[in-house]
C-alpha cells in the first residue's frame, strides 16, 4: 500500500474537490467512487467488484 501522505508526496493540502480523494488500492486521483465508503477508482472496482459481493446483471 502506498503512502499517500500530503509531507512524504509533496502535494498541497485540499480539503474539497478531486485533489483531496484518491484510490485506496492504487493512487489514482481520478474517477473515486466515494459511494459505501469504497474509496477506489473505477479501475480497480472493476477488478475487485466480485470479490466486494457487487453483481453485474444484463
Amino acid at each position: 500500500m502506498k503512502n499517500r501522505d500530503y509531507k512524504v508526496t509533496g502535494r498541497t493540502v485540499h480539503t474539497f474537490g478531486k485533489g483531496s480523494r484518491w484510490c485506496k488500492r492504487c493512487g489514482d486521483y481520478n474517477a473515486v467512487i466515494q459511494k459505501y465508503d469504497l474509496d477506489l477508482c473505477r479501475r480497480c472496482f472493476r477488478e475487485v467488484a466480485n470479490s466486494l459481493g457487487f453483481r453485474k446483471f444484463k
